[in-house]
């Protein structure tokens, strides 16, 4: 998989929370990861969940 960061700025101190673009048009995100349980979130098998800054989502955005 082909990935092409479009959000996301260097923090300096190696990988930081990002967003790519796929491909395939598809979006990937890389963050922290979140407790389901603690976050009430029920989630399938296969899925996670991911926290970033709202910053690196608006400027991935364009806005």
């Amino acid at each position: 998989m082909k990935l092409t960061q479009i959000g996301g700025s260097g923090c300096g101190n190696g990988p930081c929370p990002a967003v790519y673009e796929t491909e395939n048009g598809t979006i990937v995100v890389q963050g922290f990861d979140v407790d389901p349980g603690k976050a009430g979130l029920q989630l399938p098998p296969g899925e996670g969940a991911v926290e970033i800054p709202r910053y690196i989502l608006e400027r991935a955005l364009g806005r």
